[in-house]
């Protein structure tokens, strides 16, 4: 299974493409999609794409400035779609070594062929992406691909307000299978997860030295307010937060 990323703005576009992919006998059978360079970034804390096919013109970040900012991370292959046939541009995308420069809208035969061609190389140097390590815990390596996804999506984005739809939409999976799969394989929920980190990193900030107000740390974790904080983290530690920082409750940890 290699991994495939399509960036571009317009999503008629981006859900041809993926369609045509899908649709196709290539080995890219794993694919994320992205509305623009920025989001794309983000997804690429969690997902290592073996290729990315990117648009070039884009809102927040044009796409040959998102291909320097994912070579970075360590992505090797890009292909560049355009619907400007500009001699800068494709000069630009072969200074980044960009594989092929693609004009729109795009020959679904060439695509496929590409893609078919770019799969082989790949395979034969033995340089399928591996995915970017989050700070997941080893046990991960039993879990699918699809939940060990989502464990690394967890981690980077506990501290923001997200919802399983969020996370489903960004995996561009459907939330009640994402859901499923995940209490099926960790045995707990995707809340229940978030939670249990937020609670971690709240142990570590309260045990830490800082002295920061438990409102600053509710914001940090990812909290809403103090009141929410307050009634998590007394239903999975037993204690309140101010008494786990008073050394109170570590004989009645639940975590």
């Amino acid at each position: 299974m290699l991994h495939l990323m399509i960036v571009d703005d317009e999503p008629i576009i981006l859900s041809g493409i993926q369609d045509m992919v899908e649709q196709a006998n290539t080995a890219f059978t794993k694919i994320v999609t992205a509305g623009d360079g920025a989001e794309a970034l983000e997804k690429l804390d969690y997902f290592m794409p073996d290729l990315i096919i990117t648009d070039i013109q884009m809102p927040e970040m044009q796409g040959l400035d998102f291909i320097g900012r994912a070579r970075e991370r360590g992505v090797k292959r890009f292909i560049v779609l355009s619907g400007y046939d500009m001699f800068e541009y494709a000069r630009r995308a072969i200074q980044l070594q960009v594989v092929e420069y693609m004009l729109k809208p795009v020959d679904e035969k060439e695509l496929i062929e590409l893609l078919k061609r770019i799969a082989i190389e790949v395979l034969e140097q033995g340089e399928k992406a591996q995915p970017p390590e989050a700070g997941a815990p080893k046990e991960e390596e039993a879990y699918s691909e699809h939940v060990q996804m989502l464990q690394k999506y967890i981690a980077s984005s506990y501290r923001k307000d997200i919802s399983l739809t969020d996370a489903a939409a960004y995996l561009g999976l459907h939330p009640v299978y994402i859901g499923k799969l995940y209490k099926k394989e960790t045995g707990t929920s995707f809340v229940a997860a978030i939670n249990r980190l937020r609670i971690e990193k709240a142990k570590e900030l309260l045990t830490g030295g800082q002295k920061l107000s438990l409102d600053k740390i509710a914001d940090l974790i990812g909290f809403e307010n103090r009141r929410t904080f307050y009634k998590v983290f007394r239903k999975y530690v037993g204690r309140t937060p101010g008494e786990y920082r008073d050394g109170l409750s570590e004989p009645h940890d639940a975590t």
